[in-house]
């Protein structure tokens, strides 16, 4: 009786003195609603995993831009009105640049880790009081669809929606940018205020544009990262296990979504096919000059923000082969 005594007191004892995992909720607020897909087929599986991997420690929910615009998100993540943030980096243009730098160069969450890129990312993030967790890529890149096929001159003469992103690869093509929202571009393109739209390769079928536009420009051209960011109080004040259990989830889901997003472009181009869209082909002189373009483009814009980080970023993706400016 006494050496079974013994054995539960130093049972019990072990149980308490061992390190409980503390319980996290977190709220996400998110840049699209869950017509764009990748909500759905990347967010939402890299959440599950994070449940997952933490034992039902980690929870979080998540809210679209019902709640809040898109373009006005990431200052009440920073002051801490939500804890994360999944968006794009041009999202966020007037507050910092630095995120749509990773939309400009060439390179995979591995390469971008080890150019010190994705390092050098997280630590202009962290002056906005932002902890970058994961960029969720879409090696598919960005697009353009129309109302009618590419012409000899390309764009010349058509007005083509776009954030100031997309600008100057619009205007290289000849064509006239116009800004305007995601939820206005169906009605836009229905009654010809635009001949055209540039968005990601993944969107079309959610936003049912092929109901108003029979053509989707190839080559695609970029990369699209997908951010998920964190409040910096909120992560600084977790223990060591969660930070280190959520860094590491992050990193192994990064490839990961490489794969998802493939699946998820694939099946929405059988989807376009099925309902009428055709690709129509960029040729000709213009077509060596989109990869560069958008390189240039988006990083010439970005430094108009925030110039000394956008030089940094250049100088490592440069040393690292990762310019994205050789062509398509």
């Amino acid at each position: 009786m006494r050496h079974l005594l013994s054995g539960l007191l130093i049972t019990t004892a072990i149980a308490i003195s061992a390190p409980q995992a503390i319980a996290e909720d977190f709220r996400m607020l998110t840049g699209w609603d869950t017509s764009y897909a990748p909500v759905t087929a990347v967010l939402d599986p890299f959440m599950q995993r994070l449940q997952e991997e933490s034992d039902g420690n980690v929870n979080i929910t998540r809210s679209g831009p019902e709640t809040i615009p898109p373009f006005e998100q990431l200052d009440p993540v920073s002051r801490g009105l939500f804890d994360m943030l999944f968006t794009n980096g041009a999202y966020h243009y007037n507050e910092t640049s630095i995120g749509m730098t990773l939309d400009a160069v060439s390179a995979d969450p591995t390469q971008l880790r080890e150019s010190g890129i994705w390092g050098y990312v997280d630590e202009q993030y962290q002056t906005l009081g932002l902890k970058l967790v994961a960029v969720l890529y879409d090696m598919n890149g960005y697009n353009i669809i129309l109302k009618e096929p590419l012409g000899d001159n390309a764009l010349e003469g058509r007005r083509v929606r776009g954030t100031p992103i997309y600008h100057p690869l619009i205007e290289k093509l000849g064509g006239a940018p116009v800004v305007l929202p995601a939820s206005e571009i169906y009605p836009s393109l229905e009654r010809g205020v635009v001949e055209g739209a540039a968005w990601p390769t993944v969107g079309a079928v959610g936003f049912r544009w092929f109901e108003v536009a029979d053509y989707m420009m190839r080559p695609s051209f970029g990369q699209v990262g997908h951010v998920v960011l964190m409040n910096l109080d909120r992560w600084n004040a977790l223990d060591d296990e969660t930070k280190e259990l959520i860094e590491r989830v992050a990193g192994e889901f990064e490839m990961e979504a490489i794969d998802i997003f493939n699946d998820v472009v694939a099946k929405e181009e059988e989807t376009l096919a099925s309902e009428g869209m055709q690709v129509t082909e960029l040729e000709g002189e213009f077509l060596p000059l989109i990869g560069e373009t958008w390189y240039e483009g988006a990083m010439t814009l970005a430094a108009e923000q925030n110039a000394e980080a956008i030089a940094e970023v250049r100088r490592l993706a440069e040393e690292a082969g990762l310019t994205g400016a050789e062509g398509e």
